[in-house]
């Protein structure tokens, strides 16, 4: 028997689709179904619920725009939404580090509201490891942070799930409340047993001045007796002011910023050909190209000495990172080697235009070595001491060119 048309569209109707199911943030299955009497549905709840992508400001799970308590990310330093970087406040290297409660002035004019400071205030931190072994304290190190969503140990870091750099809005510093900030993640994997993780403490006073400290979180294996594992306490590095935007294009690393020779005897002020004002396109920060020697020359440049990068502990490609580029921050020099004061390595000198190995001599890392950010330049010193024969001579190195630098 034929099906006349009312039971073909009965038939076609049960079906059809009456809804849709989604998970949620949390995991949980939700269903949507059509509004009232009309045949659509509403998504309302689906797209607050999952939030999608873009220049969120937090209370989300994109992992491009993750958000933690009061640590909060505004968008993506990577792909150039982060600009307006000013510094505030950079701890003084000279001085031991201190983990315990800090008032500091900050440089700049941020209102009693923290709302002459763009977006708000970011930190830029590292952690100080404490070893333990059955309860005693052992030796105090430094250890960077390696931000990683999927929360996977990196050999010589402490992974954390926490945004990194740290983003605090505006309107949570102008409540003059204190605000915890934890550093979540596995860490250095130590144990797996008894983990607390390290927290950032932060108060703007409302007065151009702010406190912050650390609450010492651990990794250890436990034991009541007495713990062996390490001890962690945040250590502020940097504080600036941040602003949001939306991405910009990002420069390829084939671009030539800065190119030429240029000595580090003294401070050079290189101009950046192209970079925007913030360095919001230079993709993951800067390569600084490096001759191969840190050298000196005298007699009128007919005798010297020289040492090699490699023992100096500069690679021939100098990165500096982009969450590093603000506006007035001085950036000390880095080594991939440990340097103790007087470091012996060996040396080269140079007689009558050729170079020929001349024993060793004792390396000085001073506190002139450094790259000062500042709008569309930097300022490039890299001097270091060559004790050799009971006499200091300054050595230098020379600048080839400057790239962006992408990880």
């Amino acid at each position: 028997m034929a099906d006349n048309a009312l039971t073909k569209v009965a038939r076609i109707a049960s079906k059809a689709a009456q809804g849709a199911t989604y998970k949620d943030a949390k995991g949980n299955i939700q269903i949507i179904k059509p509004a009232g009497d009309s045949n659509y549905m509403d998504f309302t709840n689906f797209l607050t619920s999952t939030n999608g992508t873009g220049g969120s400001t937090g209370g989300n799970t994109d992992q491009n725009h993750p958000a933690a308590g009061a640590d909060y990310y505004a968008g993506s330093l990577a792909d150039g939404e982060i600009t307006e970087r000013y510094l505030l406040y950079q701890r003084d290297e000279s001085v031991a580090e201190q983990t315990g409660s800090q008032t500091v002035i900050l440089l700049r004019d941020v209102g009693t509201k923290f709302n002459m400071a763009g977006d708000g205030a970011t930190f830029l931190i590292h952690l100080q490891r404490t070893s333990m072994a059955k309860g005693a304290k052992g030796a105090v190190t430094d250890i960077e942070l390696n931000y990683d969503t999927n929360n996977v140990a990196k050999e010589g870091y402490f992974t954390t799930t926490s945004v990194y750099p740290v983003y605090i809005k505006s309107t949570d510093l102008a409540t003059t409340n204190e605000l915890d900030i934890p550093i979540n993640g596995i860490g250095e994997n130590l144990s797996g047993k008894n983990f607390l993780a390290p927290h950032l403490h932060v108060k703007f006073n409302g007065d151009g001045t702010m406190t912050y400290s650390s609450v010492t979180g651990y990794d250890n294996d436990g034991n009541t007796a007495g713990a062996t594992g390490a001890n962690y306490d945040v250590i502020v590095d940097v504080i600036a002011t941040f602003s949001t935007q939306k991405a910009v294009a990002q420069f390829p690393e084939s671009i030539k910023l800065f190119s030429g020779s240029t000595r580090t005897d003294k401070a050079n002020i290189l101009t950046l050909d192209g970079t925007s004002d913030y360095y919001e396109n230079v993709s993951d920060g800067l390569l600084i190209n490096l001759t191969k020697y840190a050298y000196t020359l005298y007699d009128n440049q007919e005798h010297g000495y020289r040492i090699s990068n490699d023992d100096i502990g500069i690679l021939a490609n100098y990165v500096i990172p982009k969450e590093k580029l603000i506006v007035g921050n001085k950036i000390p020099f880095q080594s991939h080697n440990t340097i103790t004061d007087n470091k012996t390595v060996p040396v080269e000198s140079y007689v009558s235009g050729t170079w020929k190995s001349d024993g060793t001599a004792a390396l000085h890392v001073p506190s002139q070595a450094y790259v000062l950010i500042e709008k569309n330049k930097i300022t490039v010193q890299f001097v270091f001491q060559i004790n050799f024969s009971s006499n200091y001579h300054n050595a230098f190195l020379d600048i080839q060119s400057i790239t962006p630098y992408r990880k």
